[in-house]
């Protein structure tokens, strides 16, 4: 199993204000759209929520969530854990997508991050973790004005994208 993150986030570390994303920058919600379609977007309840409780389409939507009868639409599970083990030995992409609680608990396990590095310093209360300790850096696969996107890969080499 894969297992990816990926992410836009600002210089300040912000990628949200309560359940708005700060910006709007169509090009990346298009890399976005490209790179997941096909595959599984993992995420967290409150990002559920900022989407209108409207799955993503194209892609199979997973839902973490305290209370998982209440997501509609999507598949749903109690835990990261019981998420990985559902999909234990699908041929598809499991990208991790937010929001701040899920990362923080996800990027340790993920082989590879793909962020987008927003070139400016928006207002918001929604942080990405730090990464330097998890993952190194491996090319930036555009350069725009207002954004770039980077690859890293984990530093954890050993059991990467298994799931236990």
């Amino acid at each position: 199993m894969k297992i990816k993150a990926i992410a836009a986030v600002a210089l300040n570390g912000v990628i949200g204000n309560g359940l708005n994303i700060p910006w709007h920058i169509s090009e990346d919600f298009k890399h976005f759209k490209k790179t997941t379609t096909g595959h599984v977007v993992v995420m967290g309840r409150k990002t559920w929520q900022s989407l209108g409780e409207k799955p993503l389409p194209g892609r199979e939507n997973a839902v973490i969530t305290s209370n998982p009868s209440g997501i509609v639409n999507a598949r749903a599970f109690c835990s990261l854990e019981k998420c990985l083990k559902a999909y234990k030995g699908d041929d598809r992409t499991l990208w991790i997508c937010g929001g701040a609680a899920l990362y923080r608990a996800a990027l340790p396990i993920c082989d590879e991050l793909i962020l987008t590095r927003v070139k400016f310093s928006p207002r918001g209360d929604v942080f990405f973790p730090k990464i330097n300790h998890l993952f190194k850096k491996t090319k930036t696969l555009k350069r725009r004005k207002l954004f770039n996107v980077v690859k890293y890969v984990s530093r954890n080499k050993s059991g990467l994208g298994v799931s236990k």
